[in-house]
């Protein structure tokens, strides 16, 4: 919960900035600060192997701060961070930086019109919230399933061929015995290849959840 509630806080840091930087007299180095900050967020991205949405979200909201805010063409970003920020963090998180975005830019509303983007806002956040909880399910789910395949590759490795092998062997072992009838030596090779059979098919699962895992 803190570290939601830390990334919650530099998200709104970082959107707060921008919206300073956007109305200060430094806005008039918008393509140098663009760049600079998009270098850092390729480094990171590239270094992390994970899109460091606090450098992402100062980017986005200073372009849209800098190019009209409600009425910036590039309104459309905000939508693309808050579906990223919905796919890597809990539904809360989206929740509560849509609240902070929509405050921020309620500061330029200035018409009728400009109230509609603001809006969109409050229609596009449930759907960011679906989609981020059906992400995490989905990540739940796929970790629950991997760890019951590990559970079952170990059991299959520990356990059941230890018990198959056992039984072949001792199989092999009564088979050579000269007093065995000829009927108990024909049900005693019929358990032997049933064995045989369960330990192949084991082996072969053992490669295919293997496999799938890499």
């Amino acid at each position: 919960m803190s570290f939601e509630l830390l990334t919650i806080g530099l998200l709104a840091v970082s959107s707060f900035f921008a919206y300073i930087v956007s109305v200060s007299p430094i806005s008039q180095f918008t393509p140098q600060l663009i760049a600079s900050f998009s270098i850092i967020l390729l480094v990171i991205t590239l270094r992390q192997k994970r899109l460091p949405l606090i450098f992402l979200s100062f980017i986005v909201n200073f372009l849209v701060f800098s190019t009209g805010a409600l009425t910036s063409p590039l309104f459309f970003l905000i939508y693309f961070l808050l579906f990223i920020i919905a796919f890597q963090h809990p539904p809360s998180t989206t929740l509560s930086y849509s609240l902070i975005l929509i405050v921020l830019l309620g500061q330029s509303l200035n018409s009728p019109i400009s109230l509609v983007p603001l809006l969109s806002l409050l229609f596009i956040t449930p759907l960011a919230w679906f989609v981020g909880q059906q992400y995490l399910e989905n990540l739940r789910q796929s970790h629950t399933l991997a760890t019951e395949e590990t559970d079952l590759l170990l059991w299959l490795n520990l356990k059941f061929k230890t018990g198959i092998t056992k039984i072949i062997d001792t199989s092999s072992i009564l088979m050579s015995r000269p007093q065995l009838t000829a009927t108990s030596r024909e049900e005693l090779k019929l358990i032997k290849d049933s064995a045989k059979n369960l330990l192949n098919s084991s082996q072969k699962l053992t490669s295919d959840i293997s496999n799938d895992q890499k």
